[in-house]
């Protein structure tokens, strides 16, 4: 009972930080908006190319995390089986051909120096491999569901970090860290953090198939279909 509340509260605490980041991209990129983000980067802020990689990171990034959302609820799983397949497709394509290469790009002038450049490419290398592995293992001939949901996990993992991050940056903000530093350590926490948990629940899951929020079998209108 109280994993389950635990893992209630994780959730809404995923959708509190996606409805905080969405705000801020709407506030900061829509045309005419704030445009902070764009500003701090001196140069590389006017470079046309940058500047689209950055618009479609950011759409890209919140369709991942808002189709992530009911991947991991068994209910909906069992109810809606084309939500599952739908959300799923759309994650994934999202993460393949939007997030990951144009993440790879800005990666290339992130603040934080060889750090900080180490980081989000890394991030941007396992979510890459880790979807990609997912989605070949829920196709045919191999119908890996076991593989499928480590996969997504670790790939799940790597698209959160959008929002442990910023959790994690403002606690660093209020224990007064230093500015580059604290960004570099977020990024770092948040990535290693979230990929521990996730091998953790996948650990956990294959000894304990009841564990909550993880759905344990795919309906099979589910199993049969792509």
């Amino acid at each position: 009972m109280m994993l389950r509340l635990l893992a209630g509260l994780g959730w809404l605490g995923y959708l509190a930080g996606c409805l905080l980041i969405l705000e801020n991209s709407i506030v900061d990129f829509r045309p005419g908006g704030a445009g902070l983000f764009i500003r701090e980067k001196a140069a590389i802020g006017g470079d046309p190319l940058w500047r689209l990689s950055l618009h479609l990171h950011v759409g890209g990034g919140l369709l991942c995390l808002f189709a992530a959302l009911p991947q991991f609820s068994r209910r909906l799983l069992r109810r809606l089986p084309a939500l599952h397949r739908v959300a799923g497709r759309l994650y994934a394509l999202a993460m393949l051909a939007i997030v990951c290469p144009t993440g790879a790009h800005l990666a290339l002038h992130a603040k934080g120096g060889l750090a900080g450049q180490l980081g989000f490419l890394l991030l941007g290398a396992i979510g890459f491999h880790s979807t990609l592995a997912a989605w070949r293992a829920v196709l045919p001939p191999h119908r890996d569901l076991a593989a499928h949901r480590a996969w997504m996990l670790r790939s799940f993992a790597t698209a959160s970090s959008a929002v442990s991050f910023r959790v994690l940056h403002i606690v660093g903000h209020l224990a007064g860290l230093e500015a580059t530093t604290n960004y570099v350590a977020c990024l770092w926490l948040s990535l290693l953090g979230n990929l521990a948990v996730a091998e953790w629940l996948i650990r956990r899951t294959r000894s304990s198939p009841s564990s909550p929020s993880i759905p344990t079998e795919l309906p099979t209108k589910l199993q049969t279909e792509p």
